[in-house]
């Protein structure tokens, strides 16, 4: 009991030099809250030294005044100095442990990412406490079990077909819309980056367009903000396709024809009565309207026709740090994880390969077969073994003739779109064949391919 006594004013002494010396700096005697104020006014003068970007400083104050899982925690009001590793094993305890409360998941587990946030936070405020104001000895976050970690999920993206039909759809579309998802689609930017681009930033020329802003809205007070972009591997050029600089061409005419004066330094995408921008939330609203409208069932944002753009070039294997340099990310780890996941055409490519080996009884795409109806099959071997399982037949000199004529005309009975493709056969290369019947895959596994009876023989 002595022991204890001497040890409780102990304490009381050190907080009493403590205070005494602090001179209105937080000390670990005070609340978590005033740490986190404190940390924050800092961070406001780092973001008007330049420091740091705004929506950096304002990710910060967001987490402070909105995380609702620090809040009802209570840790704000806790003493710094009391904050030990049991604490902060508990309030992670607490956080794994917490149920969605609304939604197709409700009574569910939050997910890891959403449990990440508010740790990080904390996290990253103990830290500031530790290494700034050198008020406690060690961060108790460190040591924590089951300490929650960002998780790379996978982006919800659009087929090519998706998006084969999405840019038919927008043909019917305003011309602002129009240009603004094609751009987004054909050039895989960030919302943010689209809708900060000015006139000034087309060469024309070089047929290439600069990144080198973002146009975001502020989460403390929703107030447009124009800033940097993300990060410096973000401020890029990159060539455009012609048809997105023959949109630009056109909207540019079309805000001349309205009585808009274009100045160089205008923003692009602006109201239709000004020449202001536009809350960027409301194309995304739009969006999801227009993606309604045309009947698509998937639920991918705008935000994520970037990676719709990015899967693109994943999935037909090109050159991984090319499409890190025209995405803008930082890292070569970023565009492989994110975007190099299960592509759901390579899935659909190799389940039609199966399909035609083991199915379809001749091993053969519904190009191979019309390739054999023109005569423009050139594996022979293969060509006499499907002239036998169909013709049900030996085949020889003596009657390949007979049976390949026997067969193409089954060929035409089942398919007649090739007798439309045979009338413009001379104008069509392989290539041009393969990417004709690629549309046909599904009609095609639905169609049997049976043996014909065989020849009666005098």
């Amino acid at each position: 009991m002595l022991e204890q006594i001497e040890a409780d004013l102990k304490e009381i002494k050190d907080k009493e030099e403590t205070l005494k010396d602090a001179r209105g700096k937080v000390t670990k005697y005070d609340l978590v809250r005033d740490g986190i104020e404190l940390y924050i006014k800092e961070r406001n003068k780092d973001h008007e030294r330049e420091f740091i970007q705004i929506s950096t400083y304002e990710e910060d104050v967001y987490n402070f005044k909105n995380s609702k899982y620090i809040s009802d925690y209570g840790i704000l009001d806790v003493p710094i100095n009391n904050i030990d590793d049991d604490y902060a094993q508990a309030f992670v305890d607490y956080l794994w442990d917490r149920p969605v409360t609304r939604g197709k998941n409700k009574g569910k587990r939050i997910s890891e990412n959403t449990i990440y946030k508010p740790f990080s936070f904390v996290h990253k405020i103990f830290n500031y406490f530790k290494d700034d104001l050198k008020i406690i000895s060690s961060n108790p976050f460190d040591s924590v079990k089951r300490k929650p970690h960002a998780v790379a999920e996978d982006k919800e993206y659009f087929t090519e077909e998706e998006m084969h039909y999405i840019k038919d759809k927008l043909e019917f579309e305003n011309i602002r819309f129009k240009t603004l998802i094609t751009f987004m689609m054909d050039m895989g930017t960030r919302r943010e980056e689209a809708l900060a681009i000015k006139w000034s930033d087309i060469n024309w020329y070089r047929g290439t367009i600069s990144i080198e802003r973002a146009f975001v809205k502020s989460k403390i007070d929703n107030r447009y903000i124009i800033k940097p972009v993300k990060r410096k591997k973000s401020e890029r050029e990159i060539i455009c396709t012609s048809y997105v600089l023959e949109l630009l061409k056109n909207y540019k005419t079309f805000k001349e024809a309205c009585g808009f004066v274009i100045n160089d330094d205008d923003f692009i995408f602006t109201a239709w009565d000004s020449m202001d921008i536009v809350d960027p939330d409301r194309y995304t609203r739009e969006f999801k309207l227009f993606i309604q409208k045309i009947g698509l069932k998937k639920d991918v944002p705008l935000k994520n026709m970037r990676a719709t753009n990015t899967s693109f070039y994943v999935a037909h294997g090109k050159n991984l740090k090319a499409i890190q340099n025209r995405i803008g990310h930082e890292n070569i780890e970023t565009t492989f994880t994110y975007y190099a996941q299960a592509n759901f055409n390579e899935d659909k490519k190799l389940v039609q390969l199966y399909e035609e080996e083991f199915y379809n009884k001749l091993g053969l795409s519904m190009a191979d077969i019309y390739r054999i109806v023109a005569n423009r099959f050139s594996d022979t071997k293969k060509l006499i073994s499907v002239l036998e399982k169909v013709g049900n037949e030996f085949i020889d000199d003596s009657n390949f003739d007979i049976q390949l004529e026997r067969c193409q005309n089954y060929f035409k009975d089942l398919f007649p779109i090739f007798n439309k493709i045979l009338n413009i056969d001379s104008m069509l290369d392989d290539d041009e064949i393969d990417h004709i019947f690629e549309g046909f895959q599904a009609l095609y596994h639905t169609i049997k391919i049976d043996t014909l009876e065989p020849r009666i023989k005098i």
